[in-house]
């Protein structure tokens, strides 16, 4: 019986040992995840804190290379950030930047890596869908002059574009069979006012657009410099400009009962996108060919729908080059970037002096990764 007894006190014994170790190695584990997590968020903050650096100073990648990275201490943590950046040969193209940003873990990196692509403000340039865009109701639609047309196609162009596009049928069904159209109307249920209402706010504020008023006889951007034109009143183009380049908007006044109008003289031509916020008057007199897309909207604070009335002699072309005119026009305007994420990965990078690391900077861990 002592002998029995004995056994399972030994036994017991073991048990014991072995749920002491097992509990050790689960609090060691769990002390390991924890300080992994830390120094992972550590990295991830790193890099929100450098974003906001680059949208204030967009040569800040160029200066926090391998060579120069960015110190910082997060949660008494120390993290070093640095970048990699590629410029895309095309000025269209969206550039890339890699982020690594690296946070000591034990004697080790826990290192996050993040691919963004850099575009130019113009991505809220809307899309050229068509010669004129209806992206929000009318009250109506009214064409007065013996000649005019509206033309989707262009040869220099990938793809021919609708010469008008609604977001609802009933829209396409009140427009008048009267206009000489190249092509049909076409109904997209997705086409929105928004983001370009947000477009015209940021051009409007941006200190960088030319507020057009009166009797017009002033400079309408070139190719290589497309300009933002905005125009709140009655406006005459006198007729010293044979072409324009860039963004023009054309919008009703402040009380929101104003309806802008603009009147063209002469044999004028537009490259790029016309905007009519609230308000759609427009006169051409003469021979105006706009090339380009016409996007006519209402903002959600404008309760009255719109009137569309086009007088004239107008040639109202899709133009895809035009589109890179307006995008030039609000990137110049606006001087800010759009930084989107595309991948993130995180992961523990091991120095090549291991167990040496203890007692060594963030910059002496990095170099151990190279």
């Amino acid at each position: 019986m002592l002998i029995i007894c004995a056994g399972v006190l030994i036994s017991l014994g073991f048990v014991v040992i072995s749920t002491s170790n097992t509990g050790k190695m689960l609090t060691q584990k769990n002390v390991n995840y924890a300080e992994y997590t830390m120094a992972k968020n550590a990295a991830h903050t790193a890099i929100q804190i450098a974003m906001q650096e680059i949208n204030q100073d967009n040569d800040w990648p160029n200066t926090h290379d391998i060579n120069n990275p960015w110190v910082t201490t997060i949660q008494d943590r120390e993290v070093a950030l640095y970048m990699e950046y590629y410029q895309d040969a095309n000025y269209w193209d969206p550039d890339s930047l890699w982020i690594y940003s690296n946070a000591s873990y034990r004697n080790d990196i826990v290192q996050v890596r993040s691919l963004y692509l850099k575009q130019p403000f113009s991505s809220l340039v809307p899309e050229f869908k068509a010669a004129i865009q209806l992206p929000t109701g009318f009250a109506s639609f009214n064409i007065d002059g013996n000649a005019h047309g509206v033309n989707g196609k262009a040869s220099h162009c990938d793809n021919d574009m609708p010469p008008i596009i609604t977001n609802t049928q009933e829209a396409a069904d009140r427009i008048p069979n009267s206009i000489n159209m190249d092509g049909s109307i076409e109904v997209d249920p997705t086409l929105n006012y928004q983001p370009t209402d947000e477009l015209v706010e940021r051009l409007y504020n941006s200190g960088n657009a030319n507020m057009v008023n009166g009797d017009w006889s002033g400079p309408l951007g070139t190719e290589d410099n497309p300009g933002v034109f905005f125009i709140e009143n009655d406006v005459k183009l006198t007729g010293q400009q044979s072409k324009g380049y860039g963004i023009m908007v054309i919008r009703s006044g402040g009380a929101l009962e104003y309806e802008g109008a603009l009147e063209v003289a002469g044999n004028f031509e537009w490259n790029g996108l016309i905007i009519f916020e609230n308000a759609f008057d427009f006169d051409g007199r003469g021979t105006p060919t706009l090339n380009g897309s016409i996007v006519v909207g209402n903002t959600d604070n404008q309760e009255d729908t719109i009137n569309i009335d086009i007088g004239g002699n107008i040639e109202i072309n899709y133009d895809c080059e035009a589109e890179q005119y307006a995008k030039m026009a609000a990137a110049d305007a606006v001087k800010q970037n759009k930084y989107s994420r595309i991948v993130s990965t995180e992961n523990i990078r091991y120095p090549s002096s291991g167990n040496n690391n203890a007692n060594k900077s963030i910059i002496d861990k990095i170099k151990g990764l190279l």
